[in-house]
C-alpha cells in the first residue's frame, strides 16, 4: 500500500502533468476551435472503418447523447464532419469526416506524434511505452469496470 508521502508526491505530479498536457493540447487545438473532447471525437470518427452513430460515441465515452451532440454540433459547424441520415431510420445520423476534417486530424496527429517522439527521446521509448500501457490498463480495468458496474 502506498504511504501518505508517496501519495502526496503522486498528487503533485499528477497535477503538474495534467496542467502541462492540458496547456500543450489546448494551445494546439484552440486555433482550430476544438477542445480535447471534440478533437478526440473527431479522431475517433476518422479512425472508424464505418461511419459512427452519435449514440455509439456517447456509449463509448460513457456520457449522454446530448453531451456528445453538443460536441458534434461544433464539429459540424466548422465542417470537420458530416452526417447522413440512415435510409431505413432517418433519426439515425451516420457521422464521418469531411476532407477538411481528415486533413486537420492528420495534421494534429502528426504534431502530437512529434511531441510523443520527443518525450521518448528524453525518457526512453520503453518508459513511454510503460506509461501508455499503465494508462491503458487503468482505463480498461478501473474506469471501464466501474462504468460497467455502475450502469
Amino acid at each position: 500500500m502506498a504511504t501518505i508521502d508517496t501519495f502526496n508526491i503522486f498528487l503533485s505530479d499528477y497535477a503538474n502533468v495534467s496542467r502541462y498536457l492540458n496547456t500543450r493540447i489546448n494551445k494546439l487545438l484552440t486555433t482550430q476551435h476544438l477542445t480535447a473532447d471534440t478533437f478526440l471525437i473527431m479522431h475517433e470518427i476518422g479512425q472508424s472503418p464505418q461511419p459512427l452513430l452519435l449514440m455509439d460515441i456517447a456509449h463509448q465515452h460513457h456520457v449522454s447523447r446530448s453531451a456528445i451532440s453538443r460536441q458534434i454540433s461544433v464539429l459540424l459547424s466548422h465542417q470537420y464532419i458530416c452526417q447522413q441520415a440512415n435510409i431505413s431510420d432517418r433519426r439515425q445520423k451516420r457521422l464521418s469526416l469531411t476532407d477538411a476534417g481528415r486533413r486537420l486530424d492528420q495534421q494534429l496527429m502528426e504534431t502530437i506524434h512529434q511531441s510523443v517522439h520527443q518525450w521518448a527521446l528524453q525518457l526512453g521509448q520503453s518508459r513511454v511505452d510503460t506509461l501508455l500501457s499503465i494508462l491503458n490498463d487503468f482505463n480498461d480495468q478501473i474506469i471501464d469496470h466501474e462504468m460497467t458496474t455502475s450502469n
